[in-house]
């Protein structure tokens, strides 16, 4: 089995190596891919040796229609595919590729004036109510965790398996970590949020992760919590049958009210946990980080609305940001797809902007940090623009990658370094600043 699970891993890396195009590079006169209103937005490719003739150049507006669709031929040097002003806000992505193979591609994103793009959904009158209401339904019942301790690779840090059981559905669930030696009232919280995905280990939560992050800053309460309330010690055969089974398409399921949104207990799950760790006696009274990555960052959004406790988020290419994005201007809303696409029908519009991280944001006193890819097909970079602007934070940032699409891993190698050290390590300074 782990030899089948290398040969796949190497045979997705080979696959990737040569996805990129190399001799082509598409690039931009903006570093970030950024613009102001009126600003000129030039696109030019520099071609290489051994370019194909036959080759097709595609600009996609919104992630929502293909605006300019033609067969080219490239020479060697430098060559201008796009030159225009534009005055309102709008999201483009250029690609050039092999005409026999378009998974062989040069691509890169631009956004003009990212400030003025605004959620599809409008927030709910009662939206904070709402959510009041629900943490209340759920503290009636009283806490009980079930605490069992497991072994650390830290000598230095204790570990522990937390399940706390819920009112309804799966139990919050996952590894908690902090210092040994350390003092009362000494140490924030650090909350991990996992992306979407159920079989994959990557999705279950990790002793490893929750003793990494109990060492960041100073020391921290850390817990690796799993979206879904599951047990992280189960063989692969579990994880594949709640896959095909009871968890099979959760974040696409038929809306019939907000008991059928499957986000609205992943959240209380996060609140659940949060009680919990409020208690030990080491948290400092203050300070409670939660991030993640993809549906991991929506939930980081969403839980600084909803839980006023939250200090800080950072989010990574956030999913539930502006779910609602088709009701602005028809724009791709961002994940989960199901509910996005049907952004205008009655059932989603009465539910769903209650579990919308970018309304949500609406609420937050917390600090945020977001992070943007430019060729992010799942999760795009005007709905997380979106979700930035209607966020209420005291402090906030919002980078852009041009060359990002939705996995870091897949940055176009010319880029990933830049890409790094422009983007990657400010996130990581952002939660490091916080937790020092």
């Amino acid at each position: 089995m782990k030899r089948l699970s290398l040969y796949l891993l190497l045979t997705f890396s080979c696959l990737y190596c040569v996805a990129a195009y190399k001799p082509v590079h598409l690039k931009t006169n903006s570093h970030n891919g950024v613009y102001k209103a009126g600003e000129k937005v030039i696109v030019w490719a520099e071609t290489g040796e051994g370019c194909a003739d036959d080759l097709i150049f595609t600009v996609e507006e919104n992630m929502s229609g293909t605006i300019i669709e033609k067969n080219i031929s490239l020479k060697e040097g430098k060559t201008v595919l796009y030159s225009k002003k534009h005055k309102d806000p709008i999201h483009l992505v250029f690609k050039v590729a092999l005409a026999e193979n378009p998974k062989r591609n040069s691509s890169v994103g631009i956004i003009v004036a990212p400030e003025k793009f605004t959620t599809g959904f409008k927030a709910p009158g009662d939206l904070r109510e709402f959510w009041d209401d629900q943490i209340a339904q759920m503290r009636k019942m009283p806490m009980e965790p079930v605490l069992t301790k497991v072994k650390s690779p830290d000598p230095q840090i204790e570990c522990y398996d937390l399940m706390i059981p819920m009112p309804e559905g799966n139990p919050a669930w996952g590894y908690v970590a902090f210092p040994k030696k350390a003092a009362e009232k000494s140490l924030p919280i650090l909350i991990y949020a996992h992306s979407a995905g159920v079989e994959q280990p990557d999705k279950r939560s990790n002793i490893e992760t929750a003793v990494k992050d109990a060492r960041r800053g100073n020391g921290a309460i850390a817990i690796d919590i799993n979206a879904h309330g599951m047990p992280s010690d189960q063989p692969q055969e579990y994880y594949d049958s709640l896959a095909k089974g009871p968890l099979k398409g959760y974040h696409s399921r038929p809306i019939k009210g907000h008991d059928s949104i499957y986000f609205r207990l992943m959240y209380l799950r996060i609140v659940r946990a949060l009680d919990y760790l409020v208690t030990l006696p080491q948290w400092d009274g203050e300070r409670v980080l939660i991030y993640g990555r993809s549906q991991g960052g929506g939930q980081a959004g969403a839980l600084a609305g909803i839980d006023s406790r939250i200090t800080a988020s950072c989010m990574e290419v956030p999913g539930m940001m502006d779910i609602g994005a088709k009701l602005d201007n028809g724009r791709k809303g961002s994940y989960p797809s199901g509910y996005a696409k049907h952004a205008e029908r009655e059932k989603e519009r009465a539910f769903v902007p209650y579990y919308d991280a970018a309304i949500l944001l609406g609420m937050t006193k917390a600090d945020i940090f977001m992070e943007a890819g430019l060729i992010d097909t799942a999760c795009p970079a005007p709905c997380i623009a979106a979700g930035y602007n209607n966020a209420a934070s005291p402090e906030k940032k919002i980078l852009f990658s041009p060359y990002r699409p939705h996995s870091s891993k897949s940055i176009d190698f010319r880029h990933k370094q830049e890409w790094k050290e422009s983007i990657l390590d400010a996130r990581e300074a952002f939660i490091e600043n916080h937790l020092k």
